[in-house]
């Protein structure tokens, strides 16, 4: 019986022994070490943010949300949510510093330390608070109690852009955009009617063309077909007009060769002209003998005349003076 109860107590002990080593083993030396706790006051919207959510510093985490309250002013009934963290020493290494220097909240707001809220998860909605440096932010401390440093909030990206949608009038803007669709529709039932017309008229169109072309088409043909029947005859009197030609072509080399002898017999008698007529040939000579002949008998010719008429009677009596 005792040796029953020995060996069931050393189970418990090894048991015990195995827990605490798990834990420690699990905690690694932050048990040990003095936790860093620091409050966040956000004045906007913080669902999705829950006890044990991670707090990162660019996506690696350094610690966790430990509680999250709500504090509002008496007077001005101003709400601010406090979010207190715990972040764990071993996880942040100053360079250059002393590794087991607790970390300075307050020296590294100052530096520009800020934290904001981020989306941890777009299907479940969970969000965790995410720091960084941000020194050209101004650093607005909310908080009414001076026990835990205060790490200011940077306010959300889409916050500013919630507000400006909220505050927009989105009755009046769905109505007028009900009205816009209806005068859309309206308009295109108009442009539907004005294409289902004019659909009509160029079917009109079209078919008056078809019948044009048609017209056109058998003008076409008949006109080749004239122009066939013209080749034909043009093409008949062409040959004719060969076969004529080749009938009379002797003739007209015959015709050509008596005019050509006939033009050489003229040629060679004006040659023949010129030579007689040339200064100094003795035809010439002669000729000219004969035309002062011939002037002097008509010059004596023209006095006889003269003296008949003056005086009748010379024929009898002479030219007696």
């Amino acid at each position: 019986m005792k040796r029953h109860a020995l060996l069931v107590g050393s189970f418990l002990i090894g048991a015990l022994v195995l827990a605490v080593a798990g834990v420690l083993w699990l905690s690694g030396a932050d048990l040990f070490q003095q936790q860093v706790r620091a409050v966040i006051y956000f004045k906007g919207n913080v669902s999705g943010l829950y006890i044990g959510a991670p707090v990162t510093f660019r996506g690696v985490q350094v610690g966790q949300v430990m509680n999250i309250g709500i504090e509002v002013d008496r007077q001005t009934l101003a709400a601010s949510i406090p979010v207190h963290v715990r972040l764990q020493p071993s996880a942040v290494y100053v360079n250059g510093g002393n590794e087991k220097a607790p970390i300075d909240i307050d020296q590294l707001v100052q530096r520009g330390l800020r934290a904001r809220l981020v989306a941890q998860s777009f299907v479940t909605g969970q969000r965790a608070i995410d720091l960084d440096f941000a020194p050209d932010t101004p650093a607005e401390r909310l908080g009414r109690n001076g026990g835990e440093p205060e790490i200011p909030a940077q306010p959300d990206r889409f916050g500013a852009l919630i507000d400006q949608v909220a505050e927009l009038p989105l009755r009046q803007t769905v109505e007028d955009l009900r009205h816009t669709l209806q005068a859309l529709q309206k308009t295109l039932t108009t442009a539907q009617a004005t294409l289902d017309i004019t659909a009509r008229e160029v079917s009109a169109t079209a078919g008056e063309a078809r019948r044009t072309l048609a017209t056109a088409a058998g003008a076409i043909q008949q006109v080749e077909r004239n122009a066939n029947v013209t080749l034909a005859s043009v093409t008949r009197l062409s040959e004719t007009t060969r076969d004529t030609v080749a009938g009379v072509q002797p003739e007209l080399q015959r015709t050509l060769t008596g005019a050509r002898e006939a033009a050489e017999s003229a040629r060679l008698a004006m040659d023949r002209v010129a030579e007689l007529t040339a200064p100094g040939a003795p035809l010439r000579d002669d000729l000219d003998i004969a035309v002062r002949d011939l002037s002097q008998a008509a010059r004596s010719l023209r006095d006889w005349a003269e003296l008949l008429e003056e005086k009748p009677n010379a024929v009898i009596f002479g030219n007696r003076p």
